[in-house]
């Protein structure tokens, strides 16, 4: 029911941004982009920010520069495309729900529909990571004089949950096979 529901609010969400001002993804006129990658600190930082004695402050910079049509897509590659993602899943996740239901766990259609949703969880965890590494590079890249594709480099940056999940669905997958091919074994002997 979540995910029917869940569907339903994208689909509305959808036909609204095409006839609705102001509804849908958001093109910036400015771009900002933060580096995790770089930092600073000190004593006039710690005054600017008020920290009391014996506290550090630690400020990491965000660059923010009027972007070209390019740019602004990259910047939309950084912050929407894991919305789209995420509906793909959603969607995924409606679709095996139903297909397990009219047809049955213990099917050859369910196994497929698990094994795909396992390689887009997992597949796409890892490609997310990329595209948006390099997205968020170029970006850094553009607006500072140095090297700015270490997010691509920084384990903490991946989404480690979808890839786990991904690689549970696939193993559930191969177990699910298992139990059907069983099943139609049984099925043969009965």
């Amino acid at each position: 029911m979540v995910c029917t529901l869940g569907v339903l609010a994208l689909t509305l969400w959808a036909a609204l941004a095409v006839f609705v001002d102001g509804v849908g993804f958001y093109l910036p006129d400015r771009v900002c982009v933060a580096d995790p990658s770089t930092s600073g600190g000190g004593t006039a930082t710690e005054g600017m920010f008020g920290a009391g004695p014996g506290v550090d402050v630690e400020a990491r910079p965000t660059f923010c520069f009027d972007g070209s049509t390019g740019q602004r897509a990259l910047f939309i590659a950084t912050t929407q495309l894991v919305l789209l993602w995420h509906v793909g899943a959603l969607v995924m996740a409606w679709l095996l729900i139903r297909r397990a239901r009219k047809h049955g766990p213990f099917t050859r259609r369910t196994v497929r529909g698990l094994t795909l949703m396992g390689r887009y969880l997992a597949g796409g965890a890892v490609v997310l990571h990329l595209v948006e590494g390099l997205a968020h590079g170029v970006l850094i890249s553009h607006a500072t004089d140095y090297w700015g594709y270490a997010r691509l480099l920084d384990a903490t940056q991946v989404r480690w949950w979808p890839i786990f999940i991904g690689l549970g669905l696939l193993t559930f997958a191969r177990l699910i096979q298992l139990a059907t091919d069983m099943r139609e074994d049984l099925e043969g002997v009965v």
